[in-house]
């Protein structure tokens, strides 16, 4: 009888290492192919490929703050990282806005409030506190991927080990991300509500965002072959290459232009 495939944490975290590595080059070079001569629409690969990066990273901080035996350092190095990546990342990407680790810092911040007040024995509302001000905090720092995004880490935690309960919240949550949240944005984004803008909008809009919805959701087929193994890894690289990369991206675009 034939096994089931099996993926270690260490083999999806390095799968998703690559996929954001193909997504920033699809941002520092976004006419990568037609710059080569190739049709144009393969441009769109590196951003496709980089929707699968999002959601298993989100994955693991979950299982991370469940299963991490010190939840402070585990803040603090999520904390200090998103600090050390904020100029790497406004540099590559040239957005205003705190980079996709203060967001999964947010979220480790609030399930972290959460379990302590659920330990004193305060009642759900108050507990949920934290995860409120978490939200207010990635609305305001306009972090990447915004407070839904902190909603759906904190949503992974409470699944806690139900690996069928895990993939149907995260479906849901990047579906909501991608259709629902990110369309609006830009709406609201838009100068000007003339009928003509909204059309033009949506017609850009709506196709990109069903194309990046199903690539994202891509990103469920790997991690339903996860068997909780850790596999060979080392934590602090995928701190480290986060900035790096991002870093090494911006001086070779600054260097070819």
């Amino acid at each position: 009888m034939k096994r089931p495939l099996s993926l270690s944490a260490a083999d999806l975290k390095y799968l998703a290492a690559l996929c954001m590595l193909l997504d920033h080059m699809g941002v520092v070079f976004p006419q990568l192919f037609s710059g080569l001569g190739l049709p144009a629409a393969l441009d769109l690969l590196p951003r496709c490929a980089g929707r699968l990066a999002f959601p298993i990273f989100a994955y693991f901080v979950a299982e991370g703050c469940r299963r991490t035996r010190f939840f402070h350092r585990y803040l603090i190095r999520l904390g200090v990282f998103a600090l050390v990546s904020q100029v790497p990342f406004t540099l590559a990407t040239g957005t205003w806005g705190g980079n996709v680790i203060l967001t999964f810092f947010l979220a480790a911040a609030a399930i972290c409030g959460y379990e302590r007040l659920v330990k004193a024995e305060y009642s759900v509302t108050v507990a949920a506190l934290p995860l409120l001000g978490a939200c207010v905090l990635a609305l305001v720092l306009n972090t990447d991927y915004g407070f839904p995004a902190v909603l759906l880490v904190f949503g992974l935690y409470l699944c806690g080990e139900d690996r069928k309960r895990l993939l149907l919240c995260l479906g849901a949550g990047l579906a909501l991300i991608y259709l629902v949240y990110n369309p609006l944005m830009g709406f609201l984004s838009l100068p000007v509500l003339l009928p003509r803008l909204v059309a033009d909008y949506l017609a850009a809009a709506v196709p990109s965002a069903v194309l990046y919805a199903l690539c994202a959701e891509i990103s469920l087929l790997p991690l339903a072959c996860y068997r909780g193994q850790l596999g060979l890894q080392n934590k602090w690289f995928f701190y480290v290459f986060y900035p790096a990369h991002l870093l090494g991206l911006w001086a070779l675009g600054l260097a070819l232009n």
